[in-house]
């Protein structure tokens, strides 16, 4: 098991209900994953395994979360938008996308941290609320959508209900594009199982969020 990478061991730690030898690999690497260099990428997953670590763990990582949150909230000020700013020639809502779902799994485990603003405004980023148009980048989804995406029906100028394209684009020096009514330009409307996945977990996520907001009030 000394070559079980973190992901494997936490989803089989998971899955045998923190059965080892894979919980013993998860308390290994942890102290690996939650580095600031790492908190954006795997680190944050780190909170599913809390329930199979000792309490230290969770206040190693709030200690963790804390100084990522900081780092974070300085980049996202890099945008009126306050989400992972687009600047080349390639979409960017999967990096939206993502951090919905990260600062969604964030907040539930350390409120005090993380607030829920971060998943609603990277949920309203891609129902519109971005460069170029308000169109959402969710195919079918929202009052004016992306209707003609790059994906298996591309060539009949259709798209895939819930298919989800990387969205506008930046043109050198300085001008974002995203066109509408064209579904031929991969780096703006190309449309993967992958994102369109990942949508459907920032969704229910904004959705929790909001109906745990009227349970309170």
């Amino acid at each position: 098991m000394a070559n079980l990478d973190w992901a494997a061991a936490l989803e089989l730690t998971i899955a045998t209900h923190g059965g080892e030898p894979y919980k013993s690999r998860v308390k290994e690497l942890f102290p690996q994953v939650i580095t600031p260099q790492q908190m954006g990428f795997r680190g944050w997953t780190a909170v599913r395994a809390l329930p199979y670590l000792d309490a230290s763990a969770k206040e190693q990582l709030h200690d963790a979360v804390k100084t990522y949150m900081a780092g974070l909230d300085k980049e996202l000020d890099a945008t009126p938008f306050g989400v992972p700013p687009s600047v080349g020639t390639w979409g960017g809502s999967g990096a939206v996308v993502d951090m919905a779902i990260r600062m969604y799994f964030l907040h539930r485990t350390f409120p005090d941290l993380v607030g829920p603003e971060y998943t609603l405004r990277a949920v309203n980023y891609i129902l519109g609320t971005h460069p170029v148009s308000s169109t959402s980048y969710v195919a079918g989804v929202g009052t004016v959508s992306k209707t003609k995406t790059y994906s298996n029906n591309r060539a009949d100028n259709a798209y895939i209900p819930g298919a989800v394209i990387p969205g506008y684009i930046v043109i050198k020096p300085d001008f974002p594009e995203c066109i509408d009514d064209f579904g031929f330009l991969w780096f703006e409307d190309e449309a993967v199982v992958a994102g369109s996945a990942s949508w459907v977990v920032a969704g229910n996520a904004a959705d929790a969020i909001l109906h745990e907001a009227k349970r309170v009030e």
